[in-house]
């Protein structure tokens, strides 16, 4: 059984903090809503996400009550916490100690303080926990309130992502909102007290940072901050996001110069010579960093797909697994699974697939995307459909990175449970990318 994490603080804390939450953001709304009407959904998209979070708690409180992830996390935290209220600073410091991973050491005579639950050498779960001790702290330890406070500051990295498409398609606002804000498995899996909480918004970040000092050319030290601070979180939480973000970013960068050219032939020769040393360059940078990526360098990638498919076999993966067949460990055998996996990423489980209630909301939802996606490919024939994606740099590069995010995922995940979990970046990207195709092509639609 786990240990306790809700208490009288619970019943306390969270509703002062949410109602403190909610009229500031009332203010910014105010403050803004008339030059910009799309302000209209920061409020709502906000209070869905604190209640995602909430509902996450509650979940891993009373409906897994073995504990997981949520728990873990928050029971690390608290460890820490304790720490620093004892007014242990050298112990605490000693905690963050990345590289000798010494956090049950140093624990080992200090029952009191709590327990770090997690491997010892598992540096990325450190850092998330190290990062999450302000939220606690501010909380009092409280498990709603953290959750709170956490969700809330992440949301800025996924308001700043909805600004950068609706920019770009300022008609599309209310389709952006729903694909960012609204999605179920979204604003539930990516507002706890977890990793993906923190990559999420950094993804945000990162893009928006790089929209405004590489593409609107505003040649500001935040922007430069805001990509850095999203590097720094990818590389000590999941390194593979940074390199899911790559190609697309590239690309984006390299489509805005090539708009700009006016000869069509010249434009048409430059897209496969620029697509192939996209591919190369990050093919490249694997390799150079295969040591520091150490479980995500390109080889163990390779070597950890095929595992995990030959692991799926085993009775004791229960009927919660999927199998995506054989392959072979090297690029051919990968690429050979590219519909497979893109498939389960997508539109797995089916509604068929769903074994409780949880996973049975993800199969309604993907049932959607799934039904959606047949209705985009039906009104928008092939050859349309990739002479709308060269059109325009932020579409290809939306498109681009839920394709890649997505085929890693169904690739190398072992079951649905993780699955519905580890692919909830990829959704945003891929429905903002349906909403631009059909926004690009409506008028041909309606001569049809």
């Amino acid at each position: 059984m786990q240990d306790t994490v809700l208490d009288i603080f619970d019943v306390l804390l969270p509703p002062f903090y949410f109602i403190i939450i909610f009229f500031y953001a009332r203010l910014i709304v105010a403050r803004n809503i008339k030059e910009k009407p799309y302000y209209r959904y920061l409020l709502p998209g906000l209070v869905c996400k604190m209640i995602g979070g909430i509902g996450l708690c509650i979940v891993y409180t009373f409906y897994y009550t073995e504990g997981g992830d949520v728990t873990n996390y928050f029971l690390s935290t608290t460890t820490f916490v304790n720490v620093l209220l004892d007014g242990n600073f050298a112990k605490f410091f000693e905690m963050l100690d990345y590289k000798n991973h010494n956090v049950w050491e140093v624990l080992s005579n200090s029952d009191s303080y709590g327990y770090f639950h997690f491997a010892p050498n598992d540096y990325y779960a450190l850092f998330t926990v190290s990062i999450t001790v302000p939220f606690c702290l501010l909380a009092g330890k409280s498990f709603i309130a953290t959750t709170i406070l956490l969700t809330s500051f992440s949301f800025i990295g996924l308001w700043k992502l909805y600004v950068v498409f609706v920019e770009n398609f300022p008609e599309l606002s209310k389709q952006f909102a729903i694909a960012i804000f609204f999605v179920p498995s979204v604003f539930f899996w990516g507002s706890g007290i977890l990793k993906d909480t923190y990559t999420l918004s950094a993804i945000g970040l990162y893009i928006y940072g790089l929209y405004k000092f590489q593409i609107l050319k505003e040649r500001k030290l935040k922007y430069l901050f805001l990509i850095a601070i999203s590097i720094i979180i990818f590389i000590y939480i999941k390194p593979y996001y940074f390199f899911a973000l790559l190609p697309g970013s590239l690309i984006w960068i390299f489509f805005q110069k090539i708009r700009k050219i006016k000869n069509p032939f010249l434009r048409i020769m430059i897209v496969p010579i620029l697509l192939s040393s996209t591919i190369l360059l990050v093919i490249g940078c694997l390799q150079v960093f295969g040591n520091y990526l150490g479980e995500y360098s390109l080889e163990l990638i390779l070597q950890k797909a095929v595992k995990t498919q030959q692991d799926l076999i085993r009775v004791e993966y229960g009927g919660n697994s999927y199998n995506i067949g054989i392959f072979e460990p090297t690029v051919p055998g990968i690429v050979s699974k590219l519909p497979a996996a893109l498939n389960m990423a997508f539109f797995r489980p089916y509604i068929w697939d769903t074994r409780n209630a949880v996973m049975l909301l993800s199969g309604l939802e993907n049932l959607f995307m799934l039904g959606f996606s047949l209705y985009i490919l039906i009104k928008v024939k092939f050859s349309t459909l990739f002479k709308s994606l060269f059109s325009n740099p932020l579409l290809i590069f939306s498109f681009l990175f839920a394709l890649f995010f997505a085929f890693s995922i169904g690739l190398t995940t072992a079951n649905y449970g993780a699955l519905v979990r580890l692919k909830i970046p990829c959704i945003p990207f891929y429905l903002c990318s349906l909403f631009i195709l059909y926004n690009l092509n409506k008028d041909s639609f309606k001569n049809k």
